[in-house]
């Protein structure tokens, strides 16, 4: 009866044990993940127009992310209703070659995302679905393939910038698109 105690707490142990053992098989890992702005080249590209440049830097982000235990990267793939990525319905974003609609010569989003999957991380794409400019109003200066120049009444003037209306049926099937282009085209996380 005296061993009774001594038993009773090295089941329990053994129970405890065990179970946190298979807790943390089961259990995710938690998302330590950073934002990647483009918009203004804020933090990456920083230089324009040169895609060993650009790859390297995107490397060289992402390894030292990695090194701070980071496991998750949310990059921004459309800043200003434009594209870094291969798109049929937006065009290429001005923060990769200095002009909206111009093909830098690669896919971003595909070497961003193969870049980062080789490291174990995960890479989610960051979209602005409503803003078509940062500063300025004139259409005109949008790549004239741009849906904004296409359907101008999609369009809101505010503080000095153009936004998609998201009150438009339009604009609400243009977002819709733009999301299944990348979700069908692209292993995103």
């Amino acid at each position: 009866m005296k061993k009774l105690p001594y038993i009773m707490m090295i089941l329990i142990f053994a129970t405890v044990s065990f179970t946190s053992i298979a807790w943390a098989d089961t259990t995710p890992s938690d998302m330590q993940a950073v934002w990647m702005a483009t918009v203004y080249n804020l933090d990456f590209p920083t230089v324009k127009n040169d895609i060993t440049a650009q790859k390297q830097e995107y490397i060289e982000k992402i390894n030292n992310l990695k090194a701070l235990g980071i496991n998750t990267v949310v990059v921004q793939v459309r800043p200003k209703a434009d594209a870094l990525y291969k798109s049929q319905i937006n065009p290429w974003s001005d923060v990769l070659t200095g002009i909206q609609g111009k093909d830098p010569g690669y896919d971003p989003l595909a070497f961003m995302i193969e870049e980062a999957h080789k490291r174990g991380m995960a890479l989610h794409a960051w979209l602005n679905p409503y803003r078509v400019t940062t500063s300025g109003t004139d259409i005109n200066k949008l790549s004239p393939n741009h849906p904004a120049r296409l359907h101008p009444e999609w369009l809101i003037k505010w503080n000095n910038a153009l936004y998609y209306n998201p009150e438009l049926e339009g604009v609400k099937t243009h977002i819709v698109e733009t999301v299944k282009e990348i979700v069908t085209n692209y292993d995103v996380d």
